[in-house]
């Protein structure tokens, strides 16, 4: 079916919206709420006050036209808004395990050489030599095909300082302690699969995970969420990409053992283990507080809460893991 609808002026984008049961309210703050947030972004907020076609499974996809009564646009904003600063705390919670990742990676393969990254005898040789499964290469092996994309992200990063710095006396040869400064974070990621389990094992202990194969599900996870969040994408309610498996208490810290009955598709889940692994790297981080004081500000209209959007198990704030320290 071809795409038929019209342009639509923001004065006519409120009437639809009215047309639909949504109470509208000073039409002068709700047009400045459109210019500045854009329509079609604000349906991902509208979404949910429209009621399920099925009452009994409330998380269909599909829903009314209309909306629930006394739905109103104002509503919408303070939940496009929320998640505007959920997505933030997040973010810097998640640049701040990545900072960590880096150097713990960088730190181990630095043991063995400063261009570890760059040999697989530092590396594992099974995982190296695997089949690649990246739709877009044509390199034969895991180690190839992740030499690529080191190799593209290397010219990208060509006329940064500190690789010109190593390209002018080093003949371009850059120390893995360098080079994760410039690997994106699936590039990083991708650097750990191929290392020895004992380094994957090493760095996975001193994130306080017994099980290197339940830390790399996690950095998988959190790497799609740093994409979303990094690109201004809704997060409050989105269903995790590649969700963890659920947490087994005996290879993980006390503080996380509460997530054995919590949704990994959920949001809160990411959330936990974002604050998990912080205190192992940044004992004396405050991102705890952040998000708490973040969670103070979510918008309760229309039945919406934690619990139900974004997989908050009660009383989560009495939790260790949440104790400022």
């Amino acid at each position: 079916m071809k795409y038929a609808k019209p342009h639509l002026n923001y004065q006519e984008q409120l009437k639809l919206l009215a047309s639909r049961g949504m109470v509208i309210g000073d039409e002068a703050a709700a047009v400045a709420a459109l210019k500045r947030i854009g329509y079609y972004r604000l349906s991902a907020y509208t979404y949910v006050f429209r009621p399920p076609l099925d009452p009994d499974d409330v998380t269909t996809a599909r829903r009314e036209d209309t909306f629930s009564p006394g739905t109103t646009l104002t509503d919408a904003v303070a939940l496009h808004d929320f998640d505007h600063r959920f997505r933030r705390t997040l973010l810097d919670g998640l640049q701040q395990v990545e900072v960590g990742i880096r150097v713990k990676v960088s730190y181990r393969l630095g043991m063995k050489s400063p261009f570890g990254h760059l040999s697989q005898e530092h590396l594992d040789p099974y995982r190296c030599a695997a089949p690649q499964t990246r739709p877009t290469s044509t390199c034969g092996t895991a180690f190839e095909a992740w030499a690529e994309e080191y190799q593209t992200l290397q010219r990208k990063a060509a006329n940064e300082d500190y690789v010109k710095h190593f390209a002018e006396h080093y003949d371009g040869e850059i120390p893995v302690w360098t080079a994760c400064e410039f690997m994106t974070m699936g590039c990083l990621l991708g650097l750990y699969h191929l290392m020895t389990k004992t380094d994957r094992k090493r760095i996975a202990e001193d994130l306080g995970v017994k099980d290197p194969q339940v830390l790399e599900g996690w950095l998988r996870a959190l790497n799609v969420a740093r994409n979303h969040c990094a690109h201004n994408s809704r997060i409050w309610n989105r269903s995790t990409v590649y969700p963890p498996d659920k947490i087994n208490p005996r290879i993980v810290g006390g503080e996380l053992h509460h997530l054995a009955n919590a949704d990994p598709h959920k949001v809160y889940f990411l959330a936990a283990v974002i604050g998990y692994l912080l205190r192992q790297v940044h004992s004396d981080t405050r991102w705890h507080s952040d998000l708490r004081t973040t969670m103070s500000k979510f918008p309760s209209s229309q039945g919406l809460t934690p619990q139900d959007s974004m997989g908050f198990v009660e009383d989560w704030k009495t939790l260790a893991l949440w104790q400022v320290r």
